[in-house]
């Protein structure tokens, strides 16, 4: 048997981890993203309602929009850091868009449809 003890781990040791853990935190994040992925599936599901839809889409279809570009811009600087979530919160916050305009060109063609009366 040795008289010998176990040895302590060295400071040196432990220098690899520290330095991960400050590269990680050096290296940020892009909260944004997801942010306005949530927002343009809000968005986008919120226009798809009759008739109230195309008043209660605009709130979340703009803040997605100003958060994906945002996110876009941030995404850039992280080595696109998820990049892929902020392009398509940015695209869902524009679906409203062109839902809103097909909403209003039936709401037009249902009213030219009643305005004349049935004749008999």
């Amino acid at each position: 048997m040795s008289d010998q003890q176990p040895s302590l781990p060295s400071l040196a040791a432990r220098e690899p981890v520290a330095q991960a853990h400050a590269d990680e935190t050096q290296r940020g994040t892009n909260r944004l993203a997801p942010a306005s992925l949530y927002l343009g599936i809000a968005g986008a599901a919120l226009s798809l309602i009759p008739v109230a839809g195309p008043f209660l889409c605009w709130l979340p279809a703009l803040l997605a929009i100003v958060f994906g570009f945002l996110s876009l811009r941030t995404a850039r600087g992280l080595n696109g850091l998820r990049h892929t979530e902020a392009l398509w919160g940015t695209l869902l916050g524009f679906a409203p868009i062109p839902i809103t305009v097909l909403w209003l060109a039936f709401g037009v063609a249902l009213g030219g449809i009643t305005d004349h009366p049935i004749a008999h």
